[in-house]
């Protein structure tokens, strides 16, 4: 069953620009980021907020999703994400706005960190560089600065634990460094697993990735982990260069289980994994079971994914390296390089062409 995916010199081959390698660095990320905000000293005006706004995209966004889920039992404040050029009107300055671009060159976030301080609210910046950093140091703004991979995707580590030590400095969150220590861990016990060296009758992720190869991968999670879903739909998307869905439980059990009906066609072209922790409401882990059942009435291919780990952040963590492995493997086994995105990139030139200052 191994093939191209036991033979070093193939992984090689597909997987020029090295994304393998980059995998298992979400373990430093995680205590690096956390480190990089107990540095930070933020005014005043930014603490003890009466909510908390984090404007991103893609790579960047998820860690805002990610910080709500897994810290939902502790965040003291709303966390809202906002994917948009537009700031929500309810946005006003007794809320911290928190602006996240890996580049710093995220046309939508540019846009929406203007309407935040022409409202007076009180900003941060997480990024890399680009105009964000260029603006937030022209206007005094605080700012956490942080070295990332060159793919924003696989700096989804700095994205949690800058976010979440930034929130811990204004007083919105009670975290602590051991629960980071933890997570990296559990990314290199999942790493160690995955890795390309172990063969597919021993490795998880290249195992799943045979299940979802000419297949429309489905992922369903409930609790803190679906915002993990969300993201193994995302790698799938940029890393495997396949179609995804991901589903929400217990929400899927109130519509998604209807639409396993039809089309019959894609029975056999569909395969569903469930994300599943030891900390999920016992009644998510009945509609999951429910789940399974119907889909096996069906003959629709699915797995059950058992999360370990210390902690919630530390099974996030975890099944966020499975599904990273995971998606890379799939391009793999589609003959392709995981790493370039050129559909994005073809999406960003024609936007820059049809209105450059569209931003400014």
């Amino acid at each position: 069953m191994g093939g191209v995916l036991d033979d070093a010199a193939a992984l090689a081959r597909y997987d020029a620009e090295g994304m393998l390698s980059v995998i298992p660095h979400l373990a430093d990320q995680l205590t690096d980021g956390w480190a990089r905000s107990r540095r930070l000293d933020l005014p005043a005006t930014h603490r003890q907020p009466a909510a908390a706004v984090v404007l991103g995209m893609g790579g960047s966004a998820i860690g805002a999703d990610l910080v709500r889920a897994i810290f939902s039992d502790r965040l003291t404040v709303p966390l809202i994400t906002v994917r948009d050029y537009e700031l929500p009107r309810f946005v006003d300055p007794r809320m911290l706005v928190v602006a996240a671009s890996h580049s710093g060159a995220t046309e939508e976030t540019l846009n929406a960190i203007g309407e935040a301080i022409s409202r007076s609210c009180p900003v941060v910046a997480i990024t890399t560089g680009g105009p964000l950093l260029a603006a937030a140091r022209r206007g005094g703004l605080p700012y956490l600065e942080y070295e990332g991979e060159a793919q924003p995707r696989a700096s989804v580590g700095s994205g949690v634990s800058l976010l979440a030590g930034l929130l811990e400095r204004a007083g919105c969150l009670d975290a602590r460094e051991d629960e980071f220590e933890a997570a990296a861990a559990a990314v290199r016990e999942m790493a160690a697993r995955c890795s390309p060296a172990v063969d597919t009758e021993s490795n998880p992720a290249k195992q799943l990735a045979w299940s979802l190869v000419d297949r429309l991968p489905v992922i369903e999670a409930g609790g803190f982990l679906s915002p993990v879903a969300r993201r193994w739909k995302t790698q799938l998307n940029e890393n495997g260069k396949s179609a995804a869905c991901w589903e929400e439980l217990p929400e899927a059990t109130h519509n998604a289980v209807v639409g396993y009906a039809q089309p019959e066609t894609l029975h056999e072209r569909t395969f569903v994994v469930f994300l599943a922790s030891p900390d999920d409401h016992p009644r998510v882990t009945l509609r999951r079971s429910l789940s399974a059942d119907l889909l096996a009435e069906r003959q629709i291919g699915h797995e059950v994914v058992a999360v370990g780990g210390n902690g919630r952040l530390a099974q996030a963590a975890s099944a966020i390296t499975l599904g990273d492995y995971t998606s890379v493997y799939l391009a793999i086994l589609y003959g392709l390089d995981p790493t370039p995105v050129a559909a994005i990139s073809y999406v960003k030139e024609r936007l820059a062409m049809a209105d450059p200052d569209s931003v400014e």
